[in-house]
């Protein structure tokens, strides 16, 4: 069974400041500021696996607005945030994501004047297809590494996860409707610009959602140096949390999930409100093979 309506809506990116987050996502790299979803009262945990829930967010959309990808950049407030990002892109989960800017320098310019952490200079890489990109490393306030890359934007590109088993996780993807698009291999002889020792080779796999929308979603799994299995992370973590697709069909989605092997259901359904003139939301959250979160939202009427 897949879920041919979804398409990915949202990467949900956990922050210690608000503020302060928006700032580099809004001033720095040039998203837009959407609706902000915010609730006085506390609300029940259960689908975050959480004893409690009540935050503070802000949606955050490309050129395309919510008919892209958008950033649901949320700070924690009970509980409170905890960890941090994986320290290193070879742990497994949610590794990186996407933003292509339309001036890239400028852009590192603005976020280094805002206490970006940029790793290096813009560099040209050569694609899959054999197009070439300039593209640079860098992490938001709390870690969050962010792929940049110069082109028609700025909007969301993608999310990739890290795989223990790039395979497993490719045949798990496939049975969820992702819609395997292209292959390719990195290869540098030199890691540096991925924070890397040594010489790295990561193979990746793109997936398009079955719904349509402009964010892809990569699978990269490491020949060198190997990948590194991390224990699955909380759903209030500092960093990228989930992966959100819109669904019209909820209970249909949650019937996909609940027959694929290596997807754990975090709950069953549940509504939530999202703050005063929004409505509540139905969705569900599961565990993919390495730990990462994928959410299902249904459509508002």
């Amino acid at each position: 069974m897949t879920i041919d309506t979804a398409r990915l809506f949202h990467l949900n990116v956990n922050c210690s400041d608000l503020d302060r987050a928006r700032r580099f996502y809004v001033d720095g790299i040039g998203l837009t500021v959407g609706v902000r979803t915010t609730v006085d009262e506390v609300q029940p945990g259960t689908a975050f696996a959480l004893d409690r829930a009540r935050w503070d967010a802000w949606i955050l959309l490309g050129t395309a607005g919510y008919e892209g990808g958008a950033i649901d950049l949320l700070e924690w407030k009970e509980p409170l945030p905890t960890g941090a990002p994986p320290a290193q892109l070879t742990e497994t989960g949610f590794q990186r994501f996407g933003i292509i800017v339309p001036d890239l320098d400028a852009t590192v310019l603005r976020l280094r004047a805002l206490d970006g952490d940029v790793w290096g200079e813009p560099h040209i890489t050569e694609l899959a297809n054999g197009t070439t990109v300039r593209l640079v490393m860098t992490c938001d306030p709390d870690g969050s590494v962010i792929e940049l890359r110069e082109g028609d934007g700025p909007r969301v590109s993608f999310v990739a996860v890290c795989c223990a088993d790039l395979e497993r996780t490719v045949a798990c993807y496939r049975a969820l409707g992702l819609r395997e698009a292209t292959r390719f291999t990195i290869a540098h002889d030199d890691g540096a610009r991925l924070r890397l020792n040594g010489p790295v080779t990561m193979h990746e796999v793109v997936f398009t959602a079955p719904g349509g929308g402009e964010v892809l979603v990569i699978a990269a799994g490491f020949e060198a140096p190997p990948a590194r299995r991390s224990p699955p992370r909380p759903l209030n973590a500092l960093g990228l949390g989930r992966m959100a697709f819109l669904v019209t069909d909820l209970d249909a989605a949650t019937a996909a999930l609940r027959v694929e092997a290596d997807v754990e259901l975090v709950s069953e359904p549940v509504t939530m409100a999202m703050g005063p003139g929004l409505p509540d939301l139905r969705f569900v959250c599961a565990r993919g093979p390495d730990g990462e979160v994928i959410e299902y939202i249904e459509q508002p009427n």
